[in-house]
Parts: C-alpha cells; sequence; structure tokens
C-alpha cells in the first residue's frame, strides 16, 4: 500500500460545498481553482463517485493538445469527447445503427474503400496526440461492425455522394467555431441523451442528469499554450445564449487561477485587466478548492509513517523536538501554497546529516544533532527536491507578507496557522528558529544554570533563555519582548519570517549550502 493509500484527507464538507456550488442553475461555467499538486483530480473523481446519480462527467485534458494549430484542436475535442462518451458511458447512450447516420456511414467506408485508407490512418494517428488508444476505440465499435455491414447494402449512390460530400465539408470548414458538421450534430444528440429521459412531472423539461465537462490540468501546460486553449474553449459557448455547443450542463475549468494570474501579468503586463478576461469562464465565481484545514490534520500522521536515517543508514528515532517542529513548519508551508499534498505524500525515507561539529562565529563549537530545526529543513529539502526549492520556498513567503516587521499585533500566530497551543508546535517553533539565532551570541559564563538575555537588533527583539554552561544544546525557556521593553509579544511573533532568517542564520554558519 502506498503512503497516499494509507493517507486519506477528509473532504466530506468540501464535496457538498461544491455540489451546491455545482447545483445552481446559472451555474453553468465554473473555475476550480487550487494550487498544483492540492488534489484537484483526486477531488474531481471523489465528487463524480459522489454523485454519479445526478452528474454525468466527461473529462478532456488538453496538455495533449498543447503540440497542435488551433484548427486541429476543435477537431481533437471532437475526437475526445466522441471517445469519452462511448467509452465510459455506451450502456447509457445505448448506440444502434440507426444512431451514425453519416458518421458510420463514413466509418463503414473506411474500413471497406482503399482510396479512404489515408483518411481512416489519419483518425488512427489522432490516439497519439490525445493519448487515447485506438485499441479501446474500435472495441467500443466493434459489436456495431455486423449491423454496418447489412447497413451499407442499402446505401444508395446519392447518399454515397453525401458522404464524400460530407468529408469534403470537414476538410474545408476545418476549426470554423461555428460549423455544427454531422460529427459535431452526432456528439451532442449522444450528449442529450445522457441527461436521461424528461422527468413527465416537470413542465419545463428538465432532464433527470447534468451533463458535466471537465477541463482538466490547465496547469500543466506550458505558459504559451494556457491562453491560446482557454481561447479555443471559451469558443464552445455560445455568445449570445451562453449554451455549450454539445449540449453539457455545466463547464469545469480545472487550474490554479493564482498562477494563471501572475503568467497573464507577465505575459501582458501588469496593468492588463485580468478579471476581464477571466469571467468569462465562469458564471458566479471561483471554486476555491482549499484542503488545507483538512491537510494540517494529517500531518503529523504524515510525518509518523516517514522514516529518517542517517547517511550511514542506520535509522534515526524522531525526537519530540523535531517532530512537532517538522508539524509546524510543513503547515506554514502549506498555508503559504509552498508545499503541497504531492510533495508530502512524495518520500518516505529521508537520509539526513546529523554527525558534524560546526564551527560558527567567536569559535563557537555546534553539532548538528542539537538543531533540530536544521534537521526539519533537510527532511522539507527533500520534500520539494533540493536546497534550492526550499530556499525560494520560503522566500515567497516573505513576499506574499504584508507584515512589517518580525511582530504582529493584528492576528495570532496559531490562528493563522491553525497550530494548536496545547501540543508544543509553536513552543517547539520558538524555540528552534531562536536556539540558531542567538547561538553565535554565547560565551561562557561560568558554569551554572541562569536566565541570559540577547538583544537581537536586527529585528528589533529581545530573547530572554535559560542555558546550561556555553552548550546551545540545553537552550530552553525562551521568552521574547520588544525592544522597547514592552511585555512579552509570543503570541504575536511572525514565526513564518524568523523561519526565514534561522535559514539564513545556517547558511551563513555553514550548515546549509548558498546558492
Amino acid at each position: 500500500m502506498t503512503q497516499e493509500e494509507k493517507i486519506k484527507i477528509p473532504n466530506d464538507s468540501i464535496l457538498k460545498e461544491f455540489k451546491e456550488h455545482l447545483d445552481l442553475e446559472i451555474n453553468e461555467r465554473i473555475l476550480f481553482t487550487a494550487p498544483f499538486g492540492a488534489g484537484k483530480s483526486t477531488f474531481i473523481d471523489d465528487f463524480k463517485n459522489a454523485y454519479s446519480v445526478e452528474y454525468r462527467f466527461i473529462r478532456l485534458y488538453p496538455v495533449n493538445y498543447a503540440v497542435s494549430a488551433n484548427e486541429d484542436i476543435f477537431e481533437l475535442i471532437k475526437f475526445d469527447i466522441l471517445y469519452e462518451l462511448m467509452a465510459h458511458h455506451n450502456t447509457e447512450i445505448n448506440l444502434v445503427k440507426e444512431d451514425f447516420d453519416f458518421w458510420l456511414r463514413m466509418s463503414m467506408f473506411m474500413q471497406n474503400k482503399a482510396d479512404l485508407m489515408p483518411l481512416f490512418l489519419h483518425i488512427i494517428s489522432l490516439h497519439e496526440t490525445i493519448g487515447k488508444p485506438v485499441a479501446k476505440f474500435i472495441e467500443v465499435v466493434k459489436p456495431l461492425v455486423k449491423d454496418f455491414k447489412a447497413y451499407t447494402k442499402e446505401i444508395k449512390v446519392e447518399e454515397s455522394e453525401d458522404v464524400f460530400t460530407f468529408l469534403e465539408s470537414i476538410q474545408s470548414q476545418k476549426g470554423n467555431t461555428y460549423e455544427m458538421d454531422a460529427t459535431s450534430q452526432f456528439i451532442y444528440d449522444l450528449v442529450c441523451r445522457l441527461k436521461g429521459d424528461i422527468l413527465p412531472d416537470q413542465k419545463d423539461k428538465r432532464r433527470m442528469n447534468k451533463t458535466v465537462l471537465v477541463i482538466d490540468d490547465l496547469d500543466r501546460l506550458d505558459p504559451d499554450h494556457i491562453f491560446r486553449l482557454f481561447n479555443i474553449f471559451s469558443a464552445h459557448t455560445h455568445s449570445i445564449s451562453g449554451e455549450n455547443k454539445f449540449g453539457f450542463d455545466k463547464v469545469i475549468f480545472v487550474c490554479d487561477i493564482e498562477n494563471i494570474r501572475k503568467i497573464y501579468a507577465h505575459k501582458y503586463g501588469q496593468g492588463v485587466d485580468f478579471s476581464g478576461y477571466m469571467d468569462k469562464f465562469y458564471s458566479v465565481k471561483p471554486f476555491e478548492f482549499d484542503n488545507f484545514k483538512y491537510l494540517q490534520g494529517k500531518i503529523k500522521e504524515i510525518i509518523e509513517l516517514s522514516k529518517f536515517k542517517s547517511l550511514s543508514s542506520q535509522e534515526i528515532v524522531k525526537e519530540n523536538s523535531v517532530v512537532y517542529l517538522l508539524s509546524a513548519v510543513l503547515k506554514i508551508l502549506s498555508k503559504n501554497r509552498v508545499i503541497n499534498l504531492r510533495s508530502l505524500l512524495k518520500s518516505r525515507y529521508f537520509s539526513l546529516s546529523i554527525g558534524e561539529i560546526r564551527t560558527i562565529k567567536n569559535n563557537i563549537h555546534i553539532r548538528e544533532r542539537d538543531i533540530p530545526l536544521f534537521i526539519v529543513f533537510q527532511v522539507v529539502s527533500e520534500m520539494l527536491g533540493g536546497w534550492s526549492h526550499l530556499e525560494k520556498a520560503l522566500s515567497s513567503i516573505g513576499n506574499d507578507s504584508h507584515t512589517p516587521s518580525y511582530f504582529n499585533t493584528n492576528q495570532v500566530f496559531v490562528d493563522k496557522y491553525m497550530i494548536s497551543q496545547y501540543n508544543y508546535e509553536v513552543d517547539f517553533l520558538k524555540e528552534g528558529i531562536f536556539k540558531i539565532l542567538v547561538a553565535e551570541y554565547i560565551t561562557d559564563e561560568g558554569r551554572e544554570v541562569k536566565e541570559r538575555v540577547t538583544k537581537l537588533n536586527n529585528i528589533d527583539l529581545d530573547v530572554y533563555y535559560q542555558l546550561d554552561y556555553d552548550e546551545i544544546s540545553s537552550f530552553n525557556k525562551p521568552s521574547i519582548k520588544k525592544r522597547d521593553g514592552g511585555d512579552t509579544i509570543d503570541k504575536y511573533i511572525s514565526y513564518d519570517l524568523l523561519l526565514i532568517k534561522a535559514f539564513k542564520k545556517l547558511q551563513e554558519y555553514g550548515f546549509i549550502p548558498k546558492n
């Protein structure tokens, strides 16, 4: 069993919330947004399974279209929708030979006429472009072949001419946003059939099922293709009626709107109106998929399933100081959208350096194992893919923060990050950060335990703590005051910003490589 299978993030309340959003009659276009790797696709799968009685989903993955020309994409979308209908809803749409009309006759000619083989081979080639196995497609159609052969005997000469006219019309109108050829009409009819029978007791002729077209993984696209594909999909919405070309009741665009906002600003300039462009992709407002409050309840479980090993492959016992500190750091990073569920679950084994002794300023010697935050940073850097990625992640917290100093009386830190005051996370976080910040100021003041104070002028804070002799490993019970001599401000400290400061100090001390 994989780590993903062991750890299931509960999302019952989000499912209900999205159901209410989707049920709105006027909500025909939905922008479903969350950071990359937050579990958007998994959530859509869960929703589809939970509400399969009411909704019928057809999913497209436009990452497969990015290399194609615009006019080809219009054709690929039709092929993809048709494939999904036949592969996943064949029983419900209950195809019979009469349903195929021109489309079936075209398929029959391709199978029996040598001069149409190039066209057949072209359709075969489409599977490489959109990632669909042709064998599966043929398997769905195969039971009807016997009927096709009988049906072709009834085809008259003029009907054959109609087929060739139809084929020529496809070539001449390829990529036309207003076309409604036989294939498009065929898809429209199948989508309509998927909605189920008209309920006899409803005067407005509403169907039993709602059909939903999901455009997934838009944030996987290269920036140069994102807006091109957005524009192509928007062309499938009638400019006046707002109806979808193929008759889908709902269309869901799945992406990270914040990431797309940044790409838009970079591509078109900061002053260009992003909202005016994006509002045509949603009817009401974007639905923000935020599973942070559910994820933070699982972080400790993720840590418990992980194993720490030394560079010599010996297993390291996870001390409470590391476990609670790691939990707090991961909550800060996930809240700030710089680490996601995928990164958290990517690895279970972490190789850590804990044996070296480092010499820092004032000839002070520190063992790696005595700095829990250094151990935590090693774990998180492996989750993110290296020290440079961790540094970038931490820097983004500082860039996005509007806090002018290292304390903020407008919001309690533990409330912002849902860190419990009763599970020691905030205590170990405070101790871990300030242990690093005061390390270079430690001097031998005699063999006794007493309260000391270090004035950190560069961040306008005074740190009061106890220390046994001059051993940094005995650093404990820190309390923090403002430099003006005010009361302790522990609960208002911006530990997220101080986390960046501690990282920089460890770089300065030589624990962490500089980029």
